[in-house]
């Protein structure tokens, strides 16, 4: 909803050191997901402001839309090209848990995938979670080094169950505002409660990282 320089400015205000941008990429059409050569131009847009704000720091990174035959909205190329790339599952919830496996799986396992975002899709009295093999997911992200997030967004996905559960199994976490604008970026704060309910330490959490050391994580 915000601008790119008003959500970094709005966070550097609240005394963070980076953020990352996650627009979605283009086959969530209610979201007006950015086509490739608009991701340039955004390319272009923040460079210009790491510029202008440093030492602020904004991350060039994507919402990877997992489509419903398991098949990633950009080419390897273009994920290739983002600081840091986040998957996530929003349309074809109804499939069956076996094609639900393999979306999830699709993403975990893909070399450029770093992060699987609010992994059941739940929505907290609006939508239940889907239902997947967590100890499998579990398995395929600790050996991906891929992080699962704590969406602080009413989604509450993870929930402190499984985000303890994953934290048990070697699995990285990071934790999420989901801000579409300013006024969200506090929202940061509720996946900060879910991790300290789920008992998940500061090494088992990207986000308490440099943004250097951040991106030298999931390369």
């Amino acid at each position: 909803v915000d601008s790119i320089e008003m959500m970094a400015r709005a966070a550097r205000d609240a005394g963070r050191s980076w953020m990352v941008l996650t627009d979605h990429s283009p086959s969530l059409g209610v979201t007006r997901g950015l086509r490739p050569e608009q991701v340039e131009a955004q390319r272009a847009e923040i460079e210009r402001l790491n510029a202008e704000l440093a030492p602020f720091r904004i991350l060039h990174g994507t919402e990877l839309e997992v489509r419903a035959d398991a098949t990633l909205d950009y080419p390897d190329e273009l994920l290739a090209s983002f600081d840091v790339v986040i998957a996530s599952m929003h349309t074809a919830r109804s499939q069956s848990a076996e094609q639900l496996m393999k979306r999830a799986l699709a993403a975990v396992e893909h070399p450029h995938v770093d992060v699987l975002a609010h992994p059941t899709g739940r929505i907290v009295n609006r939508r239940d979670p889907i239902v997947l093999d967590w100890p499998r997911i579990f398995e395929a992200a600790a050996r991906s080094r891929t992080a699962l997030e704590i969406n602080g967004s009413p989604r509450l996905d993870l929930d402190d169950a499984l985000a303890g559960a994953a934290g048990r199994a070697g699995v990285m976490l990071t934790l999420a505002s989901d801000a579409h604008r300013t006024e969200e970026l506090d929202q940061l704060s509720y996946a900060v409660d879910v991790a300290r309910r789920a008992w998940l330490r500061a090494d088992q959490l990207l986000g308490t990282r440099s943004a250097d050391q951040l991106v030298e994580l999931v390369r």
